[in-house]
C-alpha cells in the first residue's frame, strides 16, 4: 500500500492530499495558461476549454515531455508538478488539461449537447485521433510549444470517463502514449468498455505502464459494476504480462483516493525516465496465447516487393518454402496507348523478392496443386480458367475450365485452394457461392443462404483437409466450417468460428478476408482488427496487430513454412514464428492433436 493512502488513519474515503499536493515556498509556479478549442472535424461544431501548464524555466525550443488529462484540471496536479519537478522526481513536463466538449444550443429554449460521454466512454479511435491530429498540433503552433514525440514521453490520465478514454488513447496509439492514470475507470457497458477485459488477454501485449484506483464503494449502477470492472482490468493486466500498479481503497466515484496517491502516481509512473523504456511484458511473464506461435523477441519485418503494385491482393507458397504475390504492375506495349496488366512476385526462402510469371489481364486467385504448380485463375471471356504455371512462370498443361453456372454470373474467386487429392476449391463473394472442381474437372457448388451464412471472402481447407472454412465480410464475425472432400461435399455447414470485432470502429464489419492454417490445427484470420488465430474448437485464442490495416491475404512461407507473411496495399511484412504452416495441395493430410474442450 501507498504510504498516503493507509488505511486506519482516516475514516472511510476520507483521503486527505499531503504536503507534496499544496503550494511549497520557494518552489517555483508553473504558468498556467487558459485557451479554448473549437475546430474539430473530429467532434464538428464542438467547444472546449483547455489549461496548459508551462514548467517553471521550461526552454520551448528543445522537447518536452506531456501529460494530458480529461475533465480539466484535477488531482491538484499543477501544485504536484511544482514540487516533483523542483525536486527532479518527474522530468519537467508539459501538463495539457482538457474539457470534453459541448455544441452550443441553437436557443435559449434548447439544451447544448454534451458530448463528455461520447467522446469519452467510446472504445473507437476518436478522441485519440482528435488529441493526435488536432487538439496537440494546434497548441503548438499557437503556443509557441515542442512537445515530445517520443511515446514514453507522454503520459494520459483521467477520472471515470476520463479514465477509460485515457486508456483507449494509449490502448490505440501506444506508438503515441506509453503511461496511463486511470482513477475509477468506467470499464463498464456503456459504450462497449465492458469487453476490455478479454481484449487485453487476447490482443499481442503492447509497451504500456499502467496506473489504476478504485473503491469498494464505486458505482454499481444499470451499466455494471465500477469496483468489479477495475479489479477485472487490473488481473486481465496482470495476466498479459504489463507493467501495472494498483490501488484500491474504500472510497466512492469521486477523486478523492486519486488525489491523495497522486504524487506516488507520478513517481512511479515516470520511473526511470528517460533511460528506462517502456515494454511489453517487462517481467517476461505474460500468459498471452500468442506467444505459443510468435516469439516476443520476433517483429514485423517488410520485405521488398521490386517494382509497382497493381493492387491485386492473394499470397500462395509451395512446400519449399517459396511465396507466391499477385498484383505485380506490367506494361504491356504495343501501337495502342500503353496499358498494364498483373503479374507475379516470387519470394524466396530468405524473403528476396523478384519478379514472376507473365502478365495476365486479371489474378482472381493464387494456389499451388499437387504437381506442385502454381494455380492462377483469370477470366477468359466468359470462363474461368485457373492455369498451371511451371517454375518459370510459363504455361503448361491443361488449364482447369469453370464457365458461369446456370442463372449466375461468371465465377469471380477471391482465394483458391487444392487438396492433396486434387480437389480446387474456390469462393465467389459477389454471388455467395463456393465451388469445387474435382480432379476430373467437375464442377460442383454451393448457393451459401445469405440468412445463414456471411459471404466468403476466402477459403482454407484444415490441416487434415476434411473441412473447410471460409471467413467472409459480416458484422457478427462468423466464419463458416463446411465438411469438403468428396463424399460430404459442402455438408453439415456451422457458424462455427467468432471473430472479435474492431474497437476503432465496433458498428464495422469484422472485415474478414484472407486465411491460412498451421499443421496444429490453428486458423488464421485478417481481419480490421490484426490477425485473429482460432483454435479448432472455434474460439479466438489471440489477436495479433499487424503493422498496417486492411491485411487483404495471410501465408505461411519460407523455411520449414515457419514465417508468416502478410499482404497490405502493395506492401508485404513478415514475421517469424515457432509453428509451421499447410500447403494442402502438395501436403498428404496431418491430424492435429485434439484441442481442450
Amino acid at each position: 500500500m501507498l504510504a498516503t493512502a493507509m488505511p486506519g488513519l482516516r475514516g472511510a474515503d476520507d483521503y486527505k492530499p499531503g504536503p507534496d499536493s499544496q503550494p511549497q515556498a520557494g518552489v517555483a509556479k508553473g504558468e498556467l495558461i487558459k485557451d479554448v478549442f473549437d475546430n474539430s472535424q473530429v467532434y464538428p461544431g464542438t467547444s472546449r476549454e483547455v489549461t496548459i501548464y508551462i514548467p517553471a524555466g521550461l526552454d520551448r525550443s528543445k522537447p518536452a515531455p506531456i501529460m494530458v488529462f480529461q475533465d480539466g484540471i484535477i488531482y491538484q496536479a499543477p501544485a504536484v508538478f511544482d514540487n516533483l519537478i523542483a525536486r527532479k522526481e518527474i522530468p519537467p513536463l508539459i501538463g495539457i488539461f482538457i474539457k470534453p466538449g459541448v455544441l452550443a444550443a441553437v436557443s435559449d429554449n434548447a439544451l447544448p449537447r454534451f458530448n463528455r460521454s461520447f467522446e469519452y466512454d467510446s472504445v473507437t479511435d476518436d478522441y485519440s485521433r482528435f488529441l493526435l491530429t488536432e487538439l496537440l498540433p494546434a497548441l503548438q503552433v499557437k503556443h509557441g510549444l515542442h512537445f515530445s514525440e517520443d511515446p514514453g514521453a507522454r503520459a494520459i490520465a483521467g477520472s471515470s470517463s476520463g479514465g477509460i478514454c485515457a486508456f483507449m488513447v494509449a490502448w490505440h496509439r501506444p506508438d503515441q502514449f506509453q503511461r496511463v492514470f486511470t482513477n475509477v475507470g468506467t470499464y463498464v457497458g456503456i459504450h462497449g468498455a465492458d469487453k476490455l477485459p478479454v481484449l487485453v488477454r487476447k490482443v499481442e501485449p503492447k509497451p504500456l505502464r499502467l496506473f489504476l484506483q478504485s473503491g469498494v464503494n464505486d458505482n454499481n449502477l444499470y451499466c455494471g459494476d465500477w469496483w468489479m470492472a477495475n479489479q477485472m482490468m487490473e488481473r486481465s493486466f496482470t495476466w498479459a504480462g504489463y507493467d501495472v500498479k494498483h490501488e484500491w481503497g474504500d472510497g466512492g466515484h469521486n477523486q478523492k483516493h486519486a488525489t491523495a496517491i497522486f504524487p506516488d502516481v507520478l513517481r512511479w509512473l515516470w520511473k526511470g525516465y528517460p533511460n528506462e523504456l517502456v515494454t511489453a511484458n517487462p517481467r517476461k511473464d505474460s500468459k498471452w496465447r500468442g506467444y505459443e506461435v510468435f516469439p516476443q523477441d520476433s517483429q514485423w519485418e517488410e520485405v521488398s516487393l521490386p517494382g509497382e503494385f497493381w493492387g491485386g491482393a492473394q499470397l500462395a507458397a509451395n512446400v519449399a518454402g517459396e511465396l507466391f504475390v499477385s498484383g505485380r504492375k506490367v506494361e504491356v506495349p504495343g501501337d495502342a496507348p500503353p496499358h498494364y496488366e498483373e503479374g507475379l512476385w516470387k519470394v524466396d526462402v530468405t524473403g528476396t523478392a523478384a519478379p514472376f510469371a507473365a502478365s495476365c489481364k486479371e489474378i482472381k486467385g493464387l494456389a499451388v496443386d499437387p504437381q506442385g504448380r502454381l494455380r492462377v485463375a483469370a477470366w477468359e471471356h466468359d470462363a474461368l480458367r485457373i492455369l498451371a504455371l511451371d517454375e518459370k512462370g510459363t504455361e503448361t498443361g491443361k488449364a482447369i475450365e469453370v464457365p458461369p453456372v446456370k442463372g449466375n454470373d461468371r465465377p469471380n474467386p477471391q482465394d483458391l485452394c487444392f487438396s492433396h487429392a486434387g480437389w480446387c476449391y474456390f469462393n465467389d463473394a459477389d454471388q455467395s457461392m463456393l465451388f469445387a472442381v474435382s480432379p476430373k474437372g467437375e464442377v460442383e457448388t454451393l448457393q451459401i443462404p445469405a440468412d445463414q451464412f456471411s459471404k466468403p471472402e476466402s477459403v482454407v481447407l484444415s490441416p487434415d483437409q476434411t473441412l473447410i472454412y471460409t471467413p467472409g465480410e459480416s458484422y457478427e464475425g462468423a466464419v463458416a466450417s463446411f465438411q469438403a472432400d468428396e463424399r460430404h461435399l459442402f455438408a453439415n455447414g456451422q457458424r462455427y468460428f467468432r471473430l472479435e470485432r474492431d474497437t476503432r470502429r465496433p458498428m464495422d464489419n469484422v472485415g474478414a478476408t484472407g486465411s491460412t492454417v498451421d499443421a496444429e490445427g490453428r486458423l488464421y484470420v485478417a481481419t480490421a482488427s490484426g490477425i485473429q488465430v482460432c483454435d479448432q474448437a472455434g474460439r479466438v485464442n489471440f489477436i495479433v496487430p499487424t503493422p498496417m490495416d486492411h491485411v487483404s491475404d495471410v501465408a505461411f512461407a519460407g523455411k520449414d513454412l515457419s514465417t508468416f507473411y502478410t499482404l497490405s496495399e502493395g506492401r508485404l511484412f513478415k514475421r517469424q514464428t515457432r509453428v509451421h504452416g499447410v500447403v494442402s495441395g502438395q501436403q498428404a493430410p496431418i491430424k492435429p492433436a485434439a484441442p481442450k474442450l
